[in-house]
């Protein structure tokens, strides 16, 4: 099978469906391609085949967001790339290789996904993690394409600019139009809020988010808008003495996008909550 790519700008070329994991997407340059993320180990397979049907330039380089399932199993279908990552993100999967993602617990994870999560289940097959072998810190570019840490969705999240193409893949720094999810341990909503602050200053047309339909600063805005409100009410819930449960159970936050399961919401909101508590 091929996944379909569709073209966003004269040389970016994305997938967005949503029903073998996160988005990605490719960058053709003169002599190479760049490709962002790579969903599960079979999707990630069948998105590196689907390249070949945009071009016949060789795939150099694997930029990865950050460290979740959804964005870095595919990985090993790019073993013969430069994989690149924060070094956070390395140091997050290297730890996940010695506990949740080792052998024995990959085992485990395969057969809870058959039985809790059947549509993912499949796409987990011939699972094999791979490392990133190029890190960086704050900024990592190639050929123009620039690469940012910004954390706020985990430690080691990072966005990718296309400065001439003027197209922004997000990572999961924003699920469009939809409940985002901050419960990662790593997660810190103030790093979020100034990533999205930074993207709205940049020069950006087109934004490929971590999941959901192709965007704009629009949507950028009315999540920071969103984000900042709940963060000043329960800033001052919190200063109040409000406990975890009253203060993510309030029902006087903005109205917003339902969360795509109950647990989403109150998994962010309670992990907001003891961030700032601090």
């Amino acid at each position: 099978m091929f996944m379909k790519l569709d073209k966003v700008s004269q040389r970016v070329y994305v997938n967005t469906e949503g029903k073998t994991g996160a988005n990605v997407g490719i960058i053709v340059l003169d002599d190479f391609v760049i490709a962002v993320d790579s969903q599960y180990p079979v999707s990630g397979a069948e998105f590196r085949r689907s390249i070949s049907n945009v071009t016949s330039k060789p795939v150099r380089y694997l930029l990865l967001t950050h460290y979740h399932q959804d964005h870095v199993f595919g990985s090993w279908a790019f073993k013969d790339c430069k994989i690149v990552g924060h070094s956070l993100l390395k140091k997050r999967v290297e730890e996940n290789l010695k506990t949740v993602w080792s052998k024995e617990n990959l085992l485990k994870l395969l057969e809870d996904a058959r039985v809790n999560r059947p549509e993912v289940a499949p796409l987990l097959e011939g699972l094999e993690v791979v490392l990133p072998n190029v890190t960086f810190e704050g900024r990592f570019t190639v050929d123009g394409v620039e690469m940012i840490h910004t954390g706020g969705h985990s430690e080691c999240s990072s966005i990718v600019y296309v400065p001439d193409d003027r197209v922004l893949f997000a990572g999961d720094l924003l699920f469009a139009e939809r409940f985002p999810w901050g419960g990662d341990p790593t997660a810190n909503p103030d790093a979020w809020i100034s990533g999205f602050r930074k993207i709205l200053k940049m020069d950006v047309r087109v934004i490929v988010p971590g999941h959901g339909s192709l965007s704009d600063k629009g949507e950028v805005r009315k999540q920071l808008d969103w984000f900042t409100a709940v963060r000043s009410k329960m800033k001052e819930m919190i200063s109040k003495g409000v406990p975890m449960e009253e203060v993510v159970g309030y029902s006087g936050y903005p109205s917003f996008y339902e969360p795509d399961r109950p647990a989403q919401r109150a998994d962010t909101l309670e992990h907001w909550y003891r961030i700032w508590s601090k």
